[in-house]
């Protein structure tokens, strides 16, 4: 009779590890938040937004007061102009740089590093009347305001792109109309927060604008302190987790040069049309003060306030509509329908300036439904058009190079309407914004419909577009996949063609 093999003792101890091994990994659960984690995350990006709107409408009191403070001579309207474009040239460059950082590093880091800045930047623009107002106060302002708009214009990559990935996460379906509820009504509802806060200060202290300007600074400050607080609790989404380029910060040229070549057709679309809002948006914003305080007899402070505020609240129903539209009849019909009334409501003003100017309820009205077309359409979707048109690991620079353009568009159209103004009047600013509203119906219809996109199929796209041109099986990583994803990533969208329209 044959011996019977004695099992060799370390192939049962290797057989038990590989055992044990296998039975822990597929036990073990993919990445993802927690729900207090993510709605944690969406909820700072709801007061991120907040913050970012309320500073944007800083420059309307600071305006304001400045003007009466130091008069027409001290305050000349080139530092106005000034004044009102620091924050947003200051935004251009921080939205540039935080849009790659929080794709190649974390979205967190990003949004810790953005939040801490506007809140020491504006702590320091607060302190900036505790100096007699004067040509180098103002100069020092200048500089401070550009510092805090490069953590606003920072703020913008890494929130967007977070509060989408979240959003999709959770509540695909609504991923569209919260992402407009945390990004533009939010922005829209600091503006009359703000003119509340500014007019209720003006009646307690009986018109003292220095102790006036502290309270309004002081809000602004302890806003982002607030985020900042926040966001060391949160952490990165699923989706950016399982798709990202933060394994390899070294790229080659040719491996941009790729992306370009496969984005190109989206990030032109999107940031054409983002910088023809923001051309005519801003400055009828940051304008809207000036416009009104020319109305109103004498310039009264309290009453140019009232009707800011009453100006600032118009605009709100036409977010919320924005925001039910985009999925009711899609991102890109909601823009171009926004467009259309924006065009309408600009020539109307233009044309009737003369006796509207007489009645300053009937301009206020017509003035805020001109903001509310805007907010509606282009306002409530350019944003959600450029973070949903591009793959994860790529949201933020794509997102960021976007509005790089729309804030662009923002300080070419401030130095623009300014002179407008003084050489063809109000009326003139108004003919602008509905031609450029006309243009802005013509880029809409070229955008696609990005409602469509399923975001996890996208980066799947990407991944393998990458593979195709060596970057993948056999060459260098670039997108770090997980071994256990979330999610089984479905089939791509027809959305996803070879042009990638």
């Amino acid at each position: 009779m044959a011996d019977t093999p004695v099992p060799d003792s370390h192939t049962k101890a290797d057989q038990a590890v590989v055992a044990d091994y296998e039975l822990e990994t597929a036990q073990s659960k993919p990445y993802r938040p927690t729900k207090w984690q993510s709605n944690l995350t969406i909820l700072s990006c709801y007061i991120a937004n907040f913050s970012d709107g309320f500073q944007n409408q800083l420059a309307n009191p600071t305006n304001v007061i400045f003007k009466h403070l130091l008069g027409s001579s001290g305050y000349p309207s080139g530092m106005q102009t000034r004044i009102s474009n620091s924050l947003i040239i200051g935004a251009i460059l921080g939205v540039l740089a935080l849009g790659y950082i929080s794709d190649m590093i974390s979205r967190r880091a990003g949004l810790l590093f953005t939040s801490g800045l506007v809140t020491i930047s504006t702590l320091i623009a607060t302190l900036a009347l505790q100096v007699h107002p004067s040509s180098n106060m103002l100069w020092f302002f200048v500089i401070i305001r550009g510092i805090c708009g490069f953590g606003v214009g920072g703020e913008y990559p890494p929130s967007a792109a977070a509060g989408l990935e979240e959003s999709d996460d959770f509540r695909r379906r609504y991923r569209g109309p919260l992402f407009v509820s945390f990004t533009t009504l939010m922005a829209t509802l600091a503006s009359p927060i703000l003119m509340l806060i500014y007019l209720v200060t003006l009646k307690a202290s009986n018109n003292n604008l220095p102790l006036t300007f502290h309270t309004i600074y002081s809000f602004a400050t302890i806003i982002p302190f607030s985020i900042t607080i926040l966001r060391f609790f949160t952490t990165d989404s699923t989706l950016y987790h399982n798709s990202n380029f933060k394994q390899h910060l070294h790229k080659p040229l040719r491996f941009y040069l790729l992306l370009l070549r496969r984005y190109s057709y989206r990030l032109i679309t999107t940031s054409t049309a983002f910088f023809l809002y923001d051309f005519i948006n801003f400055p009828n914003s940051i304008m809207s003060s000036t416009i009104i305080a020319s109305l109103v007899p004498n310039s009264d402070l309290q009453t140019t306030a009232q009707w800011q505020l009453i100006l600032a609240l118009l605009p709100l129903p036409g977010v919320c509509l924005g925001a039910y539209l985009t999925n009711a009849i899609g991102r890109r019909y909601t823009g171009i329908l926004g467009f259309a009334g924006y065009m309408v409501t600009g020539f109307l003003i233009g044309g009737f300036y003369t006796p509207l100017s007489k009645h300053i309820a009937a301009f206020v009205v017509l003035y805020g439904l001109l903001n509310a077309f805007g907010h509606m359409g282009p306002g409530a979707t350019i944003g959600l058009i450029s973070s949903e048109a591009f793959p994860t690991a790529m949201r933020g620079m794509g997102y960021s190079i976007a509005t790089a353009f729309g804030r662009t568009g923002a300080a070419v159209g401030t130095e623009c309407f300014t002179p407008l103004r003084e050489r063809g009047g109000d009326s003139a600013t108004f003919y602008l914004a509905g031609g450029v509203a006309v243009l802005g119906m013509g880029v809409y219809w070229l955008l696609p419909e990005s409602g469509e996109v399923d975001l996890e199929g996208e980066d799947r796209a990407l991944e393998g577009f990458l593979k195709e041109h060596g970057f993948g099986a056999g060459a260098p990583t670039i997108i770090s996949t997980p071994t256990f994803p979330n999610r089984l990533y479905p089939t791509p969208s027809p959305w996803h063609s070879s042009s990638l329209r």
